[in-house]
């Protein structure tokens, strides 16, 4: 049976524990823990409860584990700390967050790829986490800087699993946008382009291009490489894509064909930035040359963008008509 310790079930002064056995040679211990000014009532119930562990000193049952409890903080006026519990130690718990699950299935592999374009030139580097769980291969890109301050990003994706994403930590507070050649930009929170993108490029191992593009990120200013369209049969998957951070390169004004005329040499990306480049080009001009906001040049910015991305200078004459785009592409960018 279980010997408690001493005073653990001495109830309030007056209490019985019904039967009980008794043993009278254990008062006079009762009568010193009640103390001198120990009431009758209370002596009966010290003696009763000493009675009751006098005969429970025998063999403890097998079948409930020995215990041994503090002292109250009544009695000893300092906190109780608990029990100690004999007997085997209780099994060890696994810990759900460290252990591994049986039917868990490996992470897709992530490549997160980063613009730096806070010298005005992209610079791009990478993280990649996991290899493709379908071929045991990772994802791999390789960057080569264009003539001016763009660059080409190419990545070889083996695993239709594979998620790619770019990010670009100067556009903190801004937003991403995707237009519907599936060019797309990064814009700073003012709305000004950090950094634009082509319309990618994929090529299959047959030689086909199957469809992706650079989507919007709804959670920050970042691009996500959209791959839902493709075939896992088109894996492995190459992809290029050209950056850059402005359509303009430089402006230079001169004479030509007997008027005033703006020479606009565009950058490397700038030529081939499709819709995303017809958003921002006007408001790069402007940074460039404030100069050139008269009516007209930004119809004549926008043909060339449209039609003449190749010349070599686009050159917009303030004395043209003021017309709108249509007229413009209609007479190939030179009304008169």
């Amino acid at each position: 049976m279980t010997r408690p310790t001493r005073g653990a079930l001495t109830g309030p002064a007056g209490t019985t524990h019904p039967g009980s056995p008794t043993h009278a040679t254990r008062a006079p211990r009762a009568a010193r823990r009640a103390g001198s000014a120990a009431a009758p009532g209370t002596a009966a119930s010290a003696l009763l409860v000493l009675a009751l562990l006098a005969g429970c000193g025998g063999s403890p049952d097998q079948h409930s584990p020995s215990t041994t409890s503090s002292p109250s903080a009544e009695s000893t006026g300092e906190p109780t700390t608990g029990s100690d519990t004999a007997g085997p130690p209780p099994a060890p718990t696994e810990d759900p967050t460290t252990s591994p699950s049986s039917d868990s299935s490996p992470a897709s592999p992530s490549l997160v790829v980063h613009a730096d374009v806070s010298s005005g030139v992209v610079v791009l580097d990478d993280e990649t986490a996991g290899p493709g769980p379908e071929t045991g291969e990772p994802a791999t890109v390789s960057s080569v800087p264009d003539a001016d301050t763009g660059a080409v990003l190419t990545l070889t994706l083996p695993d239709p699993q594979t998620s790619v994403s770019l990010d670009v930590p100067a556009a903190a507070g801004g937003a991403a946008r995707s237009e519907a050649d599936r060019s797309a930009a990064v814009t700073s929170a003012d709305d000004r382009l950090v950094l634009g993108v082509s319309s990618p490029e994929s090529t299959a191992p047959d030689g086909s291009h199957p469809p992706v593009r650079w989507s919007a990120d709804d959670d920050g200013p970042r691009l996500v490489l959209d791959l839902g369209d493709v075939d896992p049969a088109d894996f492995p998957l190459v992809v290029t894509t050209h950056l850059g951070a402005s359509v303009v390169a430089s402006t230079s004004w001169g004479e030509r064909e007997g008027g005033r005329s703006l020479a606009v040499t565009p950058t490397d990306w700038g030529r081939v930035s499709g819709a995303t480049g017809s958003v921002f080009a006007w408001a790069d001009l402007l940074a460039a040359d404030p100069t050139a906001d008269t009516p007209g040049m930004e119809e004549q910015l926008q043909c060339h963008l449209l039609g003449a991305r190749e010349k070599a200078t686009w050159n917009l004459e303030p004395w043209r008509p003021a017309v709108s785009l249509v007229e413009y592409a209609l007479a190939r960018c030179n009304p008169t």
